[in-house]
């Protein structure tokens, strides 16, 4: 029971993590890859577009405006830091990406791929919730193997031990004894750790939302207002990033009705800047898709759905497990100490060797004493 409890708040928390998890690193994804598609418009199209429109004042202020406002949502995408590593703004600059093709990112449920590594030129997180996800699981495969060998000990412990009394094996008993002083110890260290666990723990879930402030913001430096915003998950808090996702939506817009009007007038006069404008609008969609995905993850209710259902697995589930868990290494510690103390009567109780010798003895002399009265008993009839 008390390992079931704690089982299923350790999963529901790891699989809350892995989750949050996820949606950081789709984050981080979304903002570099919407980056690398404006950064690959600009240096590839666009300035291809502005070399067919030297002649034309109006369709080169058009084309100038989009590559302007490329660079602006670059800028603001660029400053959106959610516990994510500085992207390299330079990328526009590597000639490898000419070539390449930009595809909205689809999201995969996390039991698919709980973690997202991030890209070469991003160092991962020492702090994230993806590491602490992988750490609770490993410590937790290891508790469970070292409190399944522990109850085991006990079991044997305690059958050898009845086992040994019902045939007055004394070799038996010695051997249970000194494995009833190592049970009784470890059933002791357990009880102090779960203890101290659960005096932790319950520090924790009073006030989780400072510690989490605290913690990630010495970790990673994420500013306290994006920590608040993402915690507590207030209606009438405005989004930090409100700003930031409005002014590049608003860029977007211009740069599509920017691109609708070359394609209206433009196209007659330069029909070579028909491929150009065609790559263009396709990054610009693609673009439009991943920002769009963008917005969806940067609002508090996935995030925080996601904290509130790591907090009920492991300050409900799992402090009623480690409660539980604390009662069993309790009971325990007492059981085998009450069995420490009750060995030495019970060893008292046993016959001595000479007692067993004179029992053995007695035990021969009988059967040869009944035969001999027996006889003499049947010489002495008168009738016979």
């Amino acid at each position: 029971m008390a390992t079931v409890r704690l089982m299923m708040g350790m999963y529901q928390l790891t699989s809350s993590l892995l989750t949050a998890n996820y949606t950081l690193a789709s984050i981080d994804l979304l903002i570099s890859d919407t980056i690398t598609g404006l950064q690959l418009s600009i240096s590839g199209p666009l300035a291809s577009m502005e070399e067919l429109f030297t002649g034309s004042k109006p369709f080169l202020v058009s084309t100038r405006n989009c590559r302007r406002l490329s660079e602006n949502v670059i800028n603001l995408l660029s400053s959106i830091s959610l516990a994510r590593s500085s992207i390299d703004t330079g990328l526009g600059n590597d000639s490898s990406i000419s070539g390449a093709s930009i595809t909205p990112l689809t999201p995969v449920p996390p039991s698919v791929a709980p973690t997202l590594v991030p890209n070469s030129g991003l160092m991962a997180s020492p702090f994230s919730p993806g590491w602490a996800a992988n750490t609770l699981m490993v410590n937790e495969d290891y508790r469970w193997l070292s409190y399944v060998l522990l109850l085991l000990l006990d079991l044997i412990v305690c059958l050898f031990i009845l086992l040994g009394l019902a045939k007055q094996a004394r070799w038996l008993l010695i051997l249970m004894t000194v494995l009833a002083w190592l049970a009784l110890f470890l059933s002791w260290g357990s009880l102090g750790l779960e203890t101290a666990t659960v005096v932790a723990l319950s520090d924790f879930c009073s006030d989780p939302n400072a510690f989490v402030l605290n913690s990630t913001q010495f970790n990673s430096g994420t500013s306290s207002d994006v920590l608040d915003y993402y915690l507590t998950c207030n209606r009438r808090m405005n989004s930090p990033f409100q700003q930031l996702l409005t002014q590049s939506q608003r860029a977007l817009s211009n740069i599509h009705t920017h691109l609708s009007s070359l394609d209206r007038n433009a196209l007659t006069q330069f029909p070579k800047a028909e491929k150009s404008l065609r790559d263009v609008q396709q990054i610009l969609n693609s673009t439009e898709g991943n920002f769009h995905q963008l917005v969806a993850l940067l609002n508090c209710r996935g995030l925080n759905k996601d904290y509130i259902d790591s907090l009920k697995g492991l300050c409900y589930d799992g402090m009623e497990g480690l409660l539980y868990l604390s009662l069993y290494s309790f009971l325990s510690a007492l059981a085998f100490t009450a069995i420490l103390c009750s060995l030495p009567g019970a060893w008292r109780s046993f016959p001595s060797e000479s007692e067993e010798y004179e029992d053995s003895d007695s035990e021969s002399e009988d059967p040869f004493t009944s035969h001999q009265d027996s006889k003499r008993f049947l010489q002495w009839q008168p009738w016979l």
